[in-house]
């Protein structure tokens, strides 16, 4: 077994030699590349000023302080927070010492100067190393879609979500295979007009369903099969069927209705499926156990970044013809805002992935399908 001293070294030279390749020796760029504070974290620590962003936060205090109260009730009630996070400082009681600290500091300050002199004199900023080691980050958006349903197979609803089988294990068997062999009869939880629907509740995590009844139904994530994701989005721009710039949940569902014919084409290429469980409240909890906030709550691989911490993202504006996200009067610009790392998803791993949760209903998830763009994330540490 390697050593851990050499394990870094030999990350050292692989940073290095990423950087040699990319900008050819240049030693004005190597101040760019972002080199872990342990090996396989995706954290970087920033310690120049002059590389710190500038925390202006666009949204409102409730929202934030509602959901830095969730993730302080999450490390309260953890007994097992990952120790690979321990030789950065990030443990269970530093995470509260900080979120009190900076829940108490936010309050205090009237504006975006004196927030920025409270964190710069008070915390330490560590980077997600992103794509390449540059810090690039990769945000998506997702929501809870509200659908019409039945608890009962009908002739109008006819494709149903499954909860996790008695014979599951992982790797389960593929898309393919359970829909081809009905793998699943009689695991039924609930039943929705469209498959596309039901695939798109796979993909968001969550739903609440509207039975005839007017009773609601609850259901979010309880298993996946344990394959890998496939983006069907990114299958159709490989494809040419939809040009990446103009890839947004709004374009998908147009595409399949045009063309109804490709659907379980695509949707076979993703192996991956996911089981669900009832739940008893509207608003859907993340893989820590607490309930998301709108704007608020993002999900990140948990293996590499720090479940439940304070973060703080710089999101690009997008550049392409549908601009809800970031439409304002006069000229685009970037979105910064505080975030609780509070969830996790299929297709969300390595430290350049980032999905933000948008809210629940149609609005939410037409906003959530037109977030694919860039940029950075920040992790924030008392000193």
């Amino acid at each position: 077994m390697k050593s851990k001293c050499n394990t870094f070294s030999h990350l050292t030279a692989v940073v290095f030699l990423i950087m040699i390749l990319n900008t050819g020796c240049s030693s004005t760029d190597e101040r760019h590349f972002l080199l872990p504070v342990e090996p396989g974290i995706g954290l970087a620590e920033i310690t120049d000023p002059k590389q710190f962003p500038d925390f202006r936060d666009d949204y409102g205090k409730e929202t934030l302080l509602f959901s830095i109260d969730n993730s302080i009730e999450y490390f309260k009630r953890t007994k097992s927070y990952p120790s690979a996070f321990n030789p950065l400082g990030f443990s269970r009681e530093r995470q509260i010492e900080t979120l009190k600290f900076f829940r108490e500091g936010y309050l205090r300050c009237n504006n975006t100067q004196e927030l920025n002199e409270f964190i710069y004199e008070n915390f330490r900023i560590f980077q997600t190393i992103g794509k390449r080691y540059k810090g690039e980050v990769h945000f998506t958006g997702y929501g809870t879609p509200i659908y019409d349903g039945s608890l009962m197979r009908t002739e109008t609803f006819r494709y149903p979500l499954y909860k996790k089988p008695s014979d599951f294990k992982k790797p389960y068997f593929t898309r393919r295979e359970i829909e081809e062999r009905n793998l699943l009869k009689g695991n039924e939880i609930v039943y929705l007009k469209s498959k596309l629907e039901a695939y798109l509740i796979h993909v968001q995590g969550s739903g609440q369903l509207k039975p005839p009844s007017g009773e609601m139904v609850y259901v979010g994530y309880a298993a996946d099969s344990g394959h890998e994701y496939t983006s069907i989005g990114r299958l159709l721009v490989m494809d040419g069927k939809i040009p990446e710039e103009e890839l947004t949940l709004s374009t998908l569902l147009s595409y399949f209705e045009r063309h109804p014919g490709e659907l379980d084409y695509y949707l076979r290429k993703n192996d991956r499926y996911i089981f669900f469980k009832r739940a008893d409240h509207a608003i859907p909890h993340g893989s820590i156990g607490v309930p998301v906030t709108s704007m608020r709550s993002i999900a990140t691989d948990k293996d590499v970044l720090p479940p439940g911490g304070l973060a703080f993202a710089v999101i690009e504006a997008k550049r392409s013809k549908e601009r809800i996200w970031f439409r304002k009067k006069g000229p685009e610009v970037a979105k910064s805002f505080f975030v609780l790392d509070q969830d996790t998803g299929s297709a969300i791993k390595t430290p350049a992935r980032a999905d933000v949760y948008f809210g629940i209903g149609d609005e939410a998830m037409h906003k959530a399908g037109s977030l694919n763009t860039y940029g950075r994330l920040y992790y924030l540490l008392k000193r």
